[in-house]
């Protein structure tokens, strides 16, 4: 949050302009600055969503070279400095627009700021959870990852297509290394993953030997990853995957022989 271009501009304080400006939540926009689908009130996923917020100045020319974007976030019934943008203008600009990801609920008022430090237009939105998603904790539950696999390859290609799927190597093939890769088919919604490796000892009937944990960070918005992993001795082992706040994502069974 640039917290002090706020408080700068606080200080100097607001002058508000009678022009006809409007600004918009829209879902999409035409070329002539025609807003499409606009709204005050947004779903978005748990992860965040982006929507874009257009200003439209009604066929006058937004002045200067430069506008702030402000947005403040309703906090106890009192709108707090939440995050600002710049946005860099072209000569005779009569709209601009924003995409911006939205990733907390609540009630935003939403302004725009010239360069000599006057408020000329603002517009409240209010942001949810998509109707799947009210209950955010249910999506990062075990259901929510019930099409997940965990697919074992040689190698993985260029957007995430798995080569030489197996479900066991020897440990002279590649020196035993195998790639691991993870997809949900949606978004994993989460920042970590987490994996523990275990392996049957003694040909136990439980996976009772702890291997050792892995943690890779990931995009959230990422639907599948992958991570190498080279073994040192033969044996049945498992995969365990984890999110970050360590709910189960899915399991995986590999084989390596001598």
């Amino acid at each position: 949050m640039k917290l002090s271009l706020y408080i700068l501009i606080i200080t100097i304080g607001f002058s508000y302009s009678l022009q006809a400006q409007q600004v918009y939540f829209v879902e999409s926009y035409t070329e002539d600055g025609d807003p499409i689908g606009a709204s005050n009130e947004w779903e978005i996923k748990p992860w965040g969503s982006f929507i874009y917020i257009m200003l439209d100045s009604e066929d006058d020319t937004l002045k200067g070279n430069i506008l702030y974007l402000f947005i403040d976030k309703k906090e106890d019934g009192v709108f707090q400095p939440f995050d600002s943008k710049t946005i860099n203008l072209s000569f005779n600009q009569e709209w601009v627009v924003y995409n911006y990801k939205f990733t907390q609920t609540g009630e935003y008022d939403v302004y725009f700021i010239t360069s000599d430090q006057k408020r000329f237009a603002s517009e409240r939105v209010t942001i949810k959870y998509e109707e799947s998603f009210t209950n955010p904790n249910v999506t990062t539950g075990n259901s929510y990852y019930d099409n997940c696999k965990i697919i074992f390859c040689r190698k993985v290609l260029i957007g995430g297509k798995p080569l030489g799927v197996t479900n066991s190597i020897g440990l002279s093939n590649n020196s035993g290394r195998i790639y691991i890769l993870i997809n949900n088919y949606r978004a994993l919604n989460t920042s970590k993953i987490l994996v523990d490796v275990w392996r049957k000892k003694n040909r136990a009937y439980d996976y009772d030997e702890f291997v050792e944990s892995k943690k890779f960070r990931i995009n959230p918005d990422w639907p599948d990853t992958y991570f190498q992993y080279q073994f040192t001795r033969p044996g049945e082992y498992k995969f365990t995957v984890y999110n970050e706040n360590e709910i189960l994502i899915k399991s995986g069974y590999f084989t390596v022989t001598n």
